[in-house]
C-alpha cells in the first residue's frame, strides 16, 4: 500500500525516492533533463545548483548507475570526489564515484560511508547527507 501525504502542495509518493544532486558533480549536466526535477536550489553567485529530483522504486537503480557513471572527478583544475544521496521512508542510499551505502536516516548508520568520503578528502560539513528525510526538504 502506498502512503501519501501534502508537502508543498504537492502530492507525495512515500515509496518514490528523492535525490540530492550538485551539478558540479556531474560532468554532462544534460543527464539532468532525463530525470524528474521537483526542486532546485542555488548558491555561490548562481555557480552551484543543487537539484531534487524524483525517482521511482522502478527506476532507481538505472538512475543511479546513470549519474554515478556520469561523475566528475575535477572541479576545474583540481582533483574532486563528490558524492550524492536518494532517501524515503527509512531508506538512505549514499552514492559515491566507486561505491554505495545502504543506510537509514538514523546518522548513527553513517559511519562507514563518512568514513569513506573522509579518505577521499570530502570534508565532514559537506558530508551531512541532508535532507534524509522527506520532512527535513526545504525545497
Amino acid at each position: 500500500m502506498l502512503n501519501y501525504s501534502k508537502n508543498d502542495g504537492n502530492v507525495l509518493n512515500q515509496q518514490e525516492y528523492h535525490g540530492i544532486i550538485i551539478n558540479l558533480s556531474q560532468r554532462d549536466k544534460s543527464v539532468f533533463n532525463t530525470v524528474e526535477i521537483i526542486g532546485r536550489k542555488k548558491s555561490f553567485s548562481g555557480l552551484v545548483t543543487l537539484y531534487k529530483i524524483r525517482v521511482s522504486p522502478d527506476n532507481i537503480d538505472a538512475v543511479i548507475k546513470t549519474f554515478q557513471h556520469n561523475m566528475a572527478d575535477w572541479l576545474f583544475f583540481k582533483k574532486q570526489e563528490f558524492y550524492f544521496h536518494f532517501y524515503r521512508d527509512n531508506e538512505l542510499i549514499i552514492v559515491f564515484k566507486d561505491k554505495i551505502f545502504k543506510v537509514s536516516p538514523d546518522k548513527s548508520t553513517w559511519g562507514e560511508a563518512i568514513a569513506y568520503g573522509l579518505q577521499l578528502k570530502i570534508t565532514a560539513k559537506q558530508l551531512d547527507f541532508f535532507p534524509s528525510r522527506f520532512g527535513d526538504e526545504q525545497y
